[in-house]
């Protein structure tokens, strides 16, 4: 039987930081929220914030369960966290919504990212869409970054508007636009047309236009 997506990831973040090992059985076996919302919390002190290097074999792993998409950017704390939310959603899920609420306006920007990156992993994705539009609204690059980059969620639950939105608030903030899943074929006239006005607005001001503002081009799609 393979293991749950959750087990996976308690399993990388062991063997990347086997010292760990056993405050990360104490997760992995927890049932209460609060126990798991503290190891949320924790996770940057516990394991730390060192970048991830998977292997072949651990990316091929983890896309049998689920996480089929590219996760380079993720760090230590980032797989506990999100396997922390997963043990919550699948165990006590009567408490999902009251966990991401809370973290998401009582955590750092390393916590709040982290909710980003496992919005699409999450039962019934979809129901999280007021969250994610919040974060893109008002949140910090690092947040933005883990919501707009290498994330499936805004591609698959955002209407037009939001998606529009989205990627017009990561041009503004010069993440790559390679990186945005779903780009090309998302691209409406609304969103060329909006593009070109922040490339005038920067040429106007003496700054460089976006470099990849060929991909928002509407003649291209």
């Amino acid at each position: 039987m393979c293991p749950s997506l959750d087990a996976q990831l308690l399993d990388l973040a062991h063997r990347h930081a086997p010292a760990c090992g056993p405050w990360l059985h104490l997760v992995a076996d927890a049932t209460d929220v609060f126990v798991l919302e503290t190891a949320f919390a924790e996770a940057s002190r516990r394991v730390g914030t060192a970048p991830l290097a998977l292997t072949d074999a651990e990316t091929m792993s983890l896309a049998r369960v689920g996480l089929e998409w590219p996760i380079a950017t993720w760090c230590l704390d980032d797989v506990v966290r999100v396997a922390a939310l997963l043990l919550v959603a699948r165990r006590v899920p009567a408490e999902a919504e009251g966990f991401i609420l809370r973290r998401r306006h009582s955590g750092d920007a390393r916590q709040r990212a982290a909710l980003m990156r496992a919005l699409p992993l999450l039962p019934d994705a979809r129901q999280w869409v007021a969250i994610a539009i919040e974060a893109r609204r008002g949140d910090v690059r690092a947040v933005l970054e883990a919501l707009a980059c290498d994330n499936p969620y805004p591609a698959l639950h955002f209407h037009a508007v939001h998606f529009d939105d989205l990627v017009l608030a990561a041009l503004d903030a010069d993440l790559p636009l390679a990186r945005i899943v779903g780009l090309a074929e998302r691209v409406t006239e609304r969103l060329a047309a909006a593009a070109a006005r922040v490339a005038a607005a920067r040429r106007a001001a003496g700054r460089r236009p976006p470099p990849e503002l060929w991909r928002l081009s509407w003649s291209a799609v």
